[in-house]
């Protein structure tokens, strides 16, 4: 369940993000904006625990991202599964100093490729055992595109929305945990190929590690004091 981009995608459209913990200093947690108390490490975030690590890229700031279902791969139920992750993060961003929005569009033999985006598709995914991947799949109209491929074994409703959880969490910049606790973070791995990691939207860390890395690069870049992991 690992997102593999090229090179090239560091160049059109995500941003990088700093490999370093961030820490966020307030004075009055009721006048700062959301975006500033929503980076407040909570106590049980544990990095490879109970907490994902952050990659070097994500959505540009501001993106509006379409959610293209691939015509006659899903039926309607398992796009309602996967459509409450999209529901879950537009939450968990909302207010962000990302900006970033996921939009579900209806669906379409051929995908319209004029804007940021993720396709959505059944296939086998590359590499022995994985279940579900998300990859760089083009640049349209200097948009880019991704490419979720969903296993034909993956058929349990809460299974897809986990999985549509942990690899749209990758798109923003989420690392996989394997090493942490079933149950703690939606980039945890799962049980077994048709159950997923008992995580259906993003836990208070997974929101931590995003909002933490949008800070850095945006307005709120002064509150954010950053420590070296160890």
């Amino acid at each position: 369940m690992r997102l593999i981009l090229s090179g090239l995608l560091m160049l059109v459209g995500l941003a990088d993000l700093p490999g370093t913990r961030a820490v966020v200093r307030t004075t009055d947690d009721a006048t700062r904006p959301r975006s500033v108390v929503a980076s407040r490490m909570p106590q049980q975030c544990q990095p490879r625990k109970t907490s994902p690590e952050a990659l070097g890229w994500r959505w540009k700031p501001g993106t509006s991202v379409s959610i293209d279902y691939l015509k006659n791969n899903f039926t309607e139920v398992e796009k309602e599964a996967l459509s409450r992750a999209v529901n879950y993060w537009n939450e968990a961003l909302a207010g962000s100093a990302s900006r970033v929005a996921f939009v579900v569009r209806a669906e379409s033999e051929v995908p319209v490729r004029d804007s940021a985006g993720i396709e959505v598709a059944r296939g086998i995914p590359r590499g022995r055992e994985r279940v579900g991947e998300i990859r760089f799949h083009s640049i349209a109209n200097g948009m880019t595109r991704l490419r979720m491929t969903v296993s034909p074994v993956v058929t349990d409703l809460n299974a897809l929305t986990s999985l549509m959880t942990h690899e749209m969490g990758h798109s923003l910049g989420l690392a996989d945990c394997y090493e942490c606790r079933r149950g703690t973070t939606a980039m945890a791995a799962f049980k077994s190929k048709n159950k997923g990691n008992d995580v259906y939207e993003p836990s208070a860390c997974d929101k931590y590690v995003v909002a933490a890395g949008y800070a850095l690069q945006s307005g709120d870049q002064s509150q954010v004091v950053r420590n070296e992991s160890k």
